[in-house]
């Protein structure tokens, strides 16, 4: 069995949405979304979403499909199961949450798509988007728990990172 699958057409959409309206500098990003089909943890907490930059192979690699001379700039990986569980709300949270990691240098021509780490926790324009419901990763998390571990229910921790 695959680890990975291609997001389906609403998901892509999905993320062309949040990058337009929030990230006009990553307007030219492209963006490859793919569903992982197995479940992540990190330092405990369910992994709901990962981005990642290309390297060189890739991007030779997806040239065509991304209809790019230079290919894929990121790789944005959503967990499959849980995507697929939570509302409209909570999926436009975490490709967000991803999409903030993506930086655009103005000063580097070669490669000028970057990935930054978090301003706290989270970061702090989320924190504020998200004052409603400021416990919404939690909320996800008990949905991602309940998803993979049927034996100890919602909210339970279950291990450690598993190792590609």
């Amino acid at each position: 069995m695959t680890r990975f699958e291609d997001a389906p057409e609403y998901v892509i959409s999905l993320v062309d949405q949040i990058q337009t309206t929030y990230f006009p500098e990553l307007a030219r990003a492209k963006i490859k979304v793919l569903y992982d089909l197995k479940q992540r943890k990190s330092k405990g907490n369910f992994v709901l979403g990962r981005i990642q930059r290309t390297n060189e192979v890739v991007r030779h690699l997806t040239r065509e499909e991304a209809r790019s001379e230079v290919g894929y700039d990121y790789l944005l990986y959503l967990d499959k199961a849980v995507f697929e569980t939570v509302d409209e709300k909570d999926r436009t949270r975490i490709i967000r949450h991803e999409l903030r990691h993506c930086f655009y240098d103005l000063e580097t021509r070669s490669t000028p798509y970057k990935l930054v780490g978090h301003d706290v926790e989270d970061f702090k324009a989320e924190i504020e988007i998200n004052k409603e419901d400021p416990f919404w990763r939690e909320r996800v998390a008990a949905v991602a728990a309940s998803l993979y571990d049927t034996e100890t229910g919602p909210g339970a921790v279950v291990g450690e990172e598993d190792e590609d």
